[in-house]
């Protein structure tokens, strides 16, 4: 009979991690947290009476659509703002005042606090008692109430220390979740041991990658505008994933697509404005995704720790070809934007 990889003693599960990094060559850490990092997905998207989200970010690019080859090791989710008591479109929020539009903002991180609190990890601990590892299981909630850590029983460790040693979920209240698709996701390592079970997420709602692919573009622009912090550490990976992005079909389609470009800088113009974001300067022909000076230096930094983890799964890719690649988007982009500007 079937057995549920939970259900095996630690030896059970350590030799199923080992097995695994034998077949894969990919580190039993990063074996094991893909496997709890399903079961988180599968929970949320289970939960009764949830409020409309989308699972987004480098995550879903690797799990779902296969862009990128890297582990990547979060849970990013975005529940719809209109859920949160938010009735007003993005053309009418940016009517407002700055300050008004703040406040709706604070309200609407608050309220994402309250269910995360109140309603999402209430519902997770109940269910983790189900698989019997509750006990061993630590739920915590960030102090802004928008990401739940969940620290799980390890039988594998990160010699590297780059990988987190738990699951974090983020969720975030200032976005929409148009346009998307219902996935189905489970660990890469499923179907390689016969008769166990492991946990497979339905009826994800997954976010766009095209929408994912503006949202790396305008966060990197951002970025390029202030200074990196020192020590900051798993940002190389946007980098990475918007080059990995521009050269799969979903980039090749995305690039030209101004008008999405337009969609997601007026909702981060409305949530996510800042003195140093400059987002108009995406669609002025000024767009800039290659950082200088020191931020280049520590983006390198984290770059190759990231590399050295094991994240990459063995497709590394040359941080100067990444640089390439977003010096030609860069480009194309500010090219599109300066013909349409003219004409």
């Amino acid at each position: 009979m079937p057995r549920s990889y939970f259900e095996l003693p630690q030896a059970g599960q350590r030799e199923i991690l080992d097995e695994a990094f034998s077949e894969t060559g990919r580190s039993p850490s990063v074996i094991e947290k893909d496997i709890w990092l399903t079961l988180v997905l599968q929970l949320l998207f289970a939960m009764p009476g949830r409020k409309a989200m989308a699972f987004k970010g480098g995550t879903s690019l690797s799990k779902v659509h296969g862009v990128i080859k890297r582990f990547s090791e979060d849970v990013d989710i975005t529940v719809d703002y209109r859920e949160l008591g938010c009735k007003l479109s993005i053309p009418e929020l940016l009517e407002l005042s700055r300050r008004k539009r703040d406040a709706v903002g604070e309200a609407l991180k608050a309220e994402v606090g309250r269910y995360t609190r109140d309603a999402v990890l209430p519902y997770l601990i109940e269910q983790l008692q189900s698989y019997g590892c509750a006990s061993e299981c630590q739920l915590s909630v960030s102090d802004d109430g928008e990401s739940i850590h969940v620290h799980y029983p390890a039988m594998a460790a990160d010699a590297k220390g780059y990988l987190r040693d738990h699951v974090l979920v983020e969720l975030g209240g200032r976005n929409i979740i148009d346009p998307n698709a219902v996935h189905s996701i489970q660990p890469d390592i499923a179907g390689m041991f016969e008769g166990i079970v492991f946990p497979k997420a339905e009826q994800v709602v997954v976010l766009s990658p095209a929408r994912t692919f503006w949202e790396k573009v305008t966060l990197i622009h951002a970025q390029c505008n202030k200074p990196i912090a020192e020590g900051k550490d798993r940002i190389s990976r946007h980098w990475y994933d918007l080059s990995r992005l521009l050269n799969h079909e979903v980039g090749a389609g995305a690039k030209n697509d101004l008008e999405l470009l337009d969609d997601v800088i007026a909702l981060k113009s409305v949530f996510f404005n800042s003195g140093t974001a400059h987002y108009g300067k995406c669609v002025s022909g000024e767009l800039n995704l290659i950082p200088d000076g020191e931020n280049f230096d520590r983006l390198e930094s984290d770059y190759y720790a990231m590399e050295r983890s094991g994240m990459l799964n063995g497709h590394f890719y040359p941080l100067g070809g990444i640089m390439e690649d977003l010096t030609a988007l860069q480009e194309h982009v500010n090219q599109l934007a300066l013909s349409r500007k003219a004409g």
